[in-house]
């Protein structure tokens, strides 16, 4: 009898969010190629684990495979904080001029000498937001409130930068903070603020735009390594589709997204001035720790900004 494998699938989001739906796509899809080989078993809502965790658990070689994020991939190759950097970009499909390059390849082997096999680096979370108990119109608004940001070091920083505190509760947790009134607002794309209910607890969005995110889906490099070749094709080819189809997902998601918070009384400020939070957010680029020299010259270059 061929030999079966089980891994497990780990992701920070609700069963109701497209991330979700399209991790159990890429779950099926290799289950199904495979002929059953490989059976993947998908852990919504940090039930693996706080992302730091699963990555560790990445890093060290088990039987996981991981969606993740720029920022938190960076604690162990730091370039990679960039990909998502405030006001890096200008459009979500900006990102594609970085796939092929030299530099993301580079970047890529850079992982795998950490033992991080970085099977996709493109699937599209969504331009990042606010969503806050009070409105949020201008910079001097943030001043001392408590800012739900994901516990990474780029996060940490841009929220500094506008002045807020950074607060860096598991996204699991963020629904009771604001209930009790512990945090005063959180940044994520709307989509995904929208599918965790957030709305009940915060009734003011702003569209700041300052983020947009692109998640990479990784496994351990030895492990990766220690499957049959034909299961390792299938599991890049499945990952590069489940990335195309979570793309599509949320990018319809962001067409209707206004309109359905609008309809549960959510007030959302479309008119806000980025400039201000342009400007507060560019001193994240120089105090970010770690980051090869030149580098936000090379990447805007890349991006022909």
């Amino acid at each position: 009898a061929a030999q079966q494998y089980k891994i497990r699938l780990g992701h920070p989001l609700t069963v109701s969010d497209s991330t979700h739906t399209a991790m159990l796509y890429l779950a099926d899809n290799i289950k199904k190629r495979t002929e059953g080989r490989v059976e993947i078993t998908v852990f919504p809502a940090d039930q693996l684990g706080a992302q730091k965790d699963v990555g560790e658990m990445v890093r060290q070689g088990a039987n996981v495979i991981h969606l993740t994020d720029a920022l938190f991939i960076g604690q162990w190759e730091p370039d990679a904080a960039i990909l998502q950097a405030p006001y890096l970009m200008d459009n979500p499909d900006d990102f594609k001029k970085l796939i092929g390059s030299e530099w993301l390849q580079d970047l890529s082997k850079r992982f795998q000498a950490k033992n991080i096999r970085v099977l996709s680096w493109d699937s599209y979370f969504g331009t990042r937001q606010i969503l806050s108990r009070k409105p949020i119109r201008t910079v001097a608004d943030l001043s001392g409130l408590n800012f739900r940001v994901g516990a990474a070091p780029m996060y940490v920083e841009m929220v500094k930068s506008l002045g807020a505190r950074p607060i860096t509760t598991a996204f699991a947790e963020v629904y009771t903070g604001l209930a009790q009134g512990a945090l005063d607002l959180l940044e994520a794309p709307l989509p995904t603020q929208y599918a965790s209910k957030f709305y009940e607890q915060a009734k003011y969005a702003t569209l700041t735009g300052h983020m947009i995110g692109w998640d990479p889906v990784i496994m351990a490099e030895s492990y990766f390594r220690s499957l049959p070749k034909d299961i390792q094709d299938i599991i890049l080819e499945e990952a590069a589709r489940a990335a195309a189809y979570m793309t599509e997902l949320k990018k319809e998601d962001e067409k209707k997204i206004v309109a359905a918070f609008e309809a549960q009384g959510v007030t959302v400020i479309k008119d806000v001035d980025k400039k201000p939070f342009r400007d507060a957010t560019a001193a994240v680029y120089e105090r970010y720790p770690g980051w090869t020299p030149g580098l936000h010259g090379k990447v805007r270059a890349l991006l022909g900004n």
